[in-house]
């Protein structure tokens, strides 16, 4: 007798059986030709007696029915009183050559060795047990002399365990539901997918919906399926799902433990039993992710983010992202996100509030968890389709501002903090703290807090975004103000087409702050306008750290002591900087960076409007130095007047005054446009300001070796030099200075 696993959807008769339909039962008894049967399970466990003992769980009940047939045609046996006989007046008897049987449990409507509609109702053991789906094959069974047929039936199925853990004392997890592949179909697992209603056991002294209850459910076995919900349930309320039905064998047990947090569903590694060998801790089975997520303003069908007709919503994609207290937990959130697009339709999404915002941290993984967030979907978007995109018309708004009024909320927070391991890029999105420029609030109300503490390695990449009425009286309660927009401790901010406007801070860097040696800014066809700052720097201070900018428009800033201040390096190519000296006191660029920082100016326009106040100021002792590398348009006075903590270059053109260059704002556009009328200015070309960059700029205290290298590859990579900040054609022959050629 031959076992195979492989599933025969006829049987092929070898020899000769007889089914005889004149016979009764009792003769059934009295025949030695008659094929009796024992069946027993393949394995150390059946789950015909799911919640018994291992003894009662490798044994079948009374009344349990078995078809058997083969070429000749086939007969139900029932087990009555330990024996196995025909239901009816039918039964076969053995041949003379061998022959191939097969067999199947539970006798059902619909069921075959080939095919199986799994019960979704389980709530009893009767309808557990009749989930219990079993084949046998036997090939050129013969007559061993006692006219037995032995059947030794194989588990299709598998067994999940959930216990609920740590559900608040007050509360219940009601209707729980575990995800499953629906069955069998000619022989394959079906591809539909189906919530089973699992058996419940309440443990003693406790109640239904807490702590220590256990759900049981019989599932099909199948590859991983991201798209489907694994557990669905209420709790408190609220309607919460976990998409992703894990990989799952036939003949095992899996056993998870189950957690709310929230509105989040959390489950454990599971413990995976064979039947055949005992228990194997952890791993076989992992929560699975999703492809990417999608998120609306409000969230849609079952909430799990699987696409546009189950959008997650604000409070789904906070949970999604949030660092959790528990390391395994943020572990594994890391694994589900690591290179992961989040797509999110227009609306606005309260991201903050005056407790807290949005805290991203994956300490103790790997690598930095890499997530790029895409805005700009119409909102009636269905299914998993991304071509409604358009960033202006469907605005996606991220806000600290709890009561929509367009008046920020008192209270500490940023929008988002980015800590240790994570590098998440923002593409066609909005962040506004809702600030009023005539509310007096105290606080913070900030867009990007980045590597709180200075500790870890955090970047943000912005891509055509907007950060605006952010608001700073003091980080985080320490009373360190600036930096509104993004206040960097440490860390990367690459900025690409970003606008930063009508940010206010009481004191450095009305728009951005650095912090730390360690940090670098790269910012590319950028647009810092409207913003306000009490002291150093109120467009951008650098306290410390590196700015490389290329092809950005800096001004209507107010403040005092620099539009751009700071000790730290200074990369400045192909940008308008222009300030209006009778609304600010102190310089335009305020330069207190020692010559190892290698402050570098090249190809700009940087003007004061008002003739009396300085355009550049060298502030500190002798050993501050900032470099021209030429072809800078310069108008106004640089103070001390004579020093040699400014290196000028021949290919500088100074005291170039507003009127004479037609410099004109356009404020729909946010950028300076004029005609490029300079007497006896020389141009420079494209390849001598990438050459100036990429070999020239290796300031001290960097985290690269070569920082204008790493800025060059970048400018490439987001196309830098071929347009100005309108998109129009650079002649990269005759580079006009600023950010803009006509």
């Amino acid at each position: 007798m031959k076992i195979t696993k492989h599933i025969l959807a006829a049987c092929i008769l070898t020899g000769m059986a007889a089914c005889d339909t004149d016979k009764e039962i009792a003769v059934f008894n009295e025949d030695s030709g008659a094929i009796k049967i024992n069946a027993v399970i393949d394995a150390t466990y059946t789950r015909s007696n799911p919640t018994g003992t291992n003894e009662q769980q490798m044994q079948f009940n009374n009344g349990d029915q078995i078809l058997l047939s083969c070429e000749d045609g086939s007969v139900t046996y029932m087990l009555a009183g330990g024996q196995w006989a025909p239901t009816d007046n039918y039964y076969l008897r053995w041949g003379n050559e061998p022959v191939t049987y097969s067999a199947f449990y539970p006798v059902t409507e619909g069921t075959s060795v080939a095919n199986f509609s799994l019960p979704i109702n389980q709530q009893s053991l009767e309808n557990l047990a009749s989930a219990d789906y079993m084949t046998c094959t036997v090939e050129d069974a013969i007559n061993e002399g006692s006219g037995v047929l032995h059947l030794n039936m194989n588990r299709r199925m598998a067994k999940v365990i959930m216990t609920l853990d740590d559900i608040d004392s007050q509360s219940k997890a009601l209707g729980v539901k575990i995800g499953s592949y629906q069955g069998y179909t000619d022989g394959n697992v079906s591809s539909g997918t189906a919530l089973v209603s699992p058996y419940v056991t309440i443990p003693e002294g406790g109640k239904a919906g807490q702590s220590g209850c256990k759900y049981t459910a019989i599932v099909a076995p199948g590859a991983a399926n991201p798209n489907s919900t694994f557990v669905s349930l209420n709790y408190k309320g609220e309607d919460l799902v976990l998409p992703g039905i894990p990989a799952i064998k036939a003949g095992f047990c899996y056993e998870f433990t189950l957690k709310v947090e929230g509105s989040v569903i959390r489950l454990s590694e599971p413990i995976v039993t064979p039947w055949e060998t005992g228990t194997i801790h952890g791993g076989d089975a992992t929560e699975l992710q999703l492809d990417a997520y999608y998120v609306k303003e409000h969230a849609t069908g079952n909430a799990t983010g699987m696409d546009w007709d189950n959008a997650m919503g604000v409070d789904g994609l906070r949970n999604l992202l949030r660092t959790n207290t528990n390391s395994a937990i943020t572990t594994a959130n890391a694994k589900k996100l690591d290179g992961k697009n989040i797509y999110v339709a227009g609306g606005t999404y309260l991201i903050a509030d005056q407790e807290a915002g949005l805290k991203i941290e994956y300490s103790g993984y790997s690598k930095q968890v890499e997530i790029k967030v895409v805005g700009g979907y119409d909102p009636q978007s269905t299914r998993k389709d991304l071509s409604k995109r358009d960033p202006v018309r469907y605005l996606t708004t991220f806000t600290g501002d709890a009561n929509n009024n367009g008046i920020a909320d008192a209270g500490d927070y940023s929008l988002f903090t980015l800590g240790n391991q994570i590098d998440i890029t923002f593409e066609g999105c909005t962040f506004s703290c809702g600030y009023h420029p005539n509310e007096k609030i105290n606080g913070y109300s900030g867009g990007f807090l980045i590597a709180n503490g200075s500790s870890g390695n955090a970047t943000l990449q912005l891509n055509h975004c907007i950060i605006e009425k952010c608001y700073n009286a003091g980080v985080n309660g320490s009373g360190e103000a600036g930096g509104s927009g993004i206040f960097m401790y440490k860390g990367t901010a690459k900025l690409n087409h970003v606008q930063l406007r009508n940010n206010k801070a009481s004191s450095r860097g009305g728009a951005i702050r650095v912090n730390d040696s360690g940090s670098i800014l790269f910012m590319n066809n950028c647009s810092i306008t409207g913003n306000e700052g009490g002291q150093f720097g109120y467009a951008i201070q650098m306290s410390n750290g590196h700015l490389c900018m290329n092809n950005t428009t800096v001004t209507n800033n107010s403040g005092r002591d620099g539009t751009i201040n700071g000790a730290g390096s200074m990369l400045i190519v192909n940008s308008t900087i222009i300030e209006d000296g009778a609304q600010n006191s102190g310089a335009v660029i305020r330069c207190e960076s020692w010559p190892a920082r290698q402050s570098f100016l090249m190809n700009n326009i940087i003007l004061n409007k008002n003739a009396d106040k300085p355009v550049i100021e060298m502030s500190g002792s002798d050993e501050r130095h900032l470099t021209s590398k030429g072809y800078n348009l310069v108008g106004g006075t640089i103070i001390p007047v004579s020093t040699n903590k400014f290196t000028t270059s021949e290919f500088d053109k100074y005291n170039s005054m507003i009127s004479s260059l037609n410099v004109v704002w356009d404020a729909n556009r946010s950028v300076y446009t004029w005609d490029g009328n300079v007497n006896e200015f020389t141009r420079t070309t494209a390849d001598a300001v990438k050459n100036a960059i990429t070999t020239g700029f290796k300031p001290d205290s960097c985290p690269f070796q070569n920082l204008g290298e790493e800025f060059g590859k970048w400018l490439e990579e987001v196309d830098a030099f071929s347009t100005d900040q309108l998109g129009n054609p650079r002649d990269k022959n005759a580079m006009w200075p600023g950010a803009y050629q006509k």
